[in-house]
């Protein structure tokens, strides 16, 4: 399936990290999600019903992040994972893209890049 809604540049607060002064810290990460969905309903209707309202999912993300404080961003991205697959059945699939800006002073940013398919079970 090609079909998809895009989130680009979702800045988000955050606890996130293993060293004792990012325990004590938000950080704002950024999020670029792809959400793969058959958008084919919504393109027909023109029924919001039938498509993934992104400001819903954008609001939810930023939620989970603000009451989150995991160490790695690996576990956040599980876990974001998770939650838009429990809150947004039409979603197929996903890419979710997580940077953290200022992690090596070096870069612009270090990330984690995960695709994940809706179970079947």
């Amino acid at each position: 399936m090609s079909d998809k809604i895009i989130i680009r540049g979702l800045k988000t607060p955050t606890i996130i990290g293993l060293l004792d002064w990012e325990r004590e810290v938000r950080q704002d990460l950024l999020l670029d999600l792809d959400l793969m969905m058959d958008t084919q309903p919504a393109g027909t209707t023109d029924e919001v019903h039938k498509t993934v309202d992104y400001a819903a999912v954008s609001q939810l993300l930023i939620s989970e992040c603000e009451k989150s404080s995991f160490r790695l961003i690996e576990a956040l991205a599980a876990h974001l994972t998770d939650v838009i697959f429990s809150n947004f059945g039409l979603v197929d699939a996903l890419k979710l893209i997580i940077k953290k800006p200022g992690a090596v002073p070096e870069a612009e940013y270090v990330g984690v890049e995960i695709e994940r398919q809706r179970s079947t079970n």
